[in-house]
């Protein structure tokens, strides 16, 4: 796959208006339009950035690089030849080849090489960000949506609670994506610049028949073709809180694709046996809550 990070589409502009020079074109129609080599600090971790590749951009783990002369952590794409490993630091010298051919779908194109592995230290980075994700690609993505049915005596009392007490923090964007393990991941973003996760989503069949019938009292907004159990975890495999969930995958409701894969996840959690604890004088039968998240894997 060829890929760059989205701070470098600038560079490509300026190789297809020719302010680069041309080394020349080959047989198939393809043009070298710069190279260079230069050194790069890699951290010993990858974190969440936005890839460009085949026209469009993508959510992915990312390396942590600084340039030379530089003090600041930048997001870096794929490197031919460099054997990443967590925990470790790399001082890496590389060639960058830039192309251009436009009878591809992608015409403009940076293709990275290893040349030299100058120093790998055991260490952790410092101040390595939490994210190279940009506003104008998080901003795009719907919220969660929360929904809730509570059949009890005291019906506003346990509804006031749910409302002040979501599983997830509201008013976030949740993003999913793959790490280097092809591990699910979940990141959520806030538009002050607040950061959720990110978590490591460890997932599992269910067989439709053990769903809990009170579901039913709050069916997916969604045409369903899947379900399965999803658990929010740290690096080490700790769960996160309460985040241990039934789960429903599907299409949303209006389209009429089929040919796609899932776009659509509902999360489920039966709470009934909580709050009959918590509010033992509520009259509590039911209470079960849905987070519906979209997905852009």
């Amino acid at each position: 796959m060829k890929v760059t990070v989205l701070s470098g589409i600038a560079v490509l502009f300026f190789c297809i208006s020719g302010l680069t020079g041309c080394d020349g074109n080959n047989e198939d129609g393809r043009t070298v339009t710069d190279y260079k080599e230069y050194v790069l600090t890699v951290a010993s971790e990858k974190v969440p950035g936005v890839l460009w590749a085949e026209g469009s951009d993508f959510l992915s783990e990312v390396y942590a690089v600084k340039k030379e002369q530089s003090d600041e952590w930048s997001a870096f794409g794929i490197i031919d030849g460099f054997e990443f490993e967590k925990g470790y630091e790399c001082r890496i010298r590389i060639a960058e080849t830039s192309y251009l051919d436009y009878s591809m779908g992608q015409p403009a194109w940076d293709e990275r090489e290893l040349l030299e592995v100058i120093s790998k230290d055991k260490k952790d980075s410092e101040n390595l960000p939490v994210h190279f994700i940009p506003a104008a690609y998080y901003g795009n993505v719907p919220l969660l949506q929360y929904r809730y049915a509570v059949d009890a005596d005291d019906k506003e009392l346990i509804e006031n609670d749910l409302e002040a007490n979501s599983l997830f923090p509201s008013d976030y964007h949740y993003l999913f994506y793959r790490d280097g393990e092809n591990s699910l991941m979940s990141i959520a973003m806030h538009d002050d610049g607040n950061v959720w996760g990110p978590y490591v989503v460890k997932t599992g069949g269910k067989d439709p028949a053990e769903m809990p019938d009170s579901y039913k009292l709050l069916p997916p907004d969604a045409r369903v073709v899947g379900c399965g159990e999803w658990t929010f975890s740290d690096e080490a495999g700790n769960a996160v809180g309460n985040l241990s969930f039934d789960v429903f995958t599907g299409y949303a409701t209006k389209t009429k694709s089929v040919g796609l894969s899932p776009d659509i996840v509902f999360l489920y959690k039966d709470l009934t046996g909580h709050y009959r604890t918590e509010y033992p004088e509520a009259g509590v039968k039911t209470v079960v809550v849905s987070y519906g998240f979209r997905l852009s894997l």
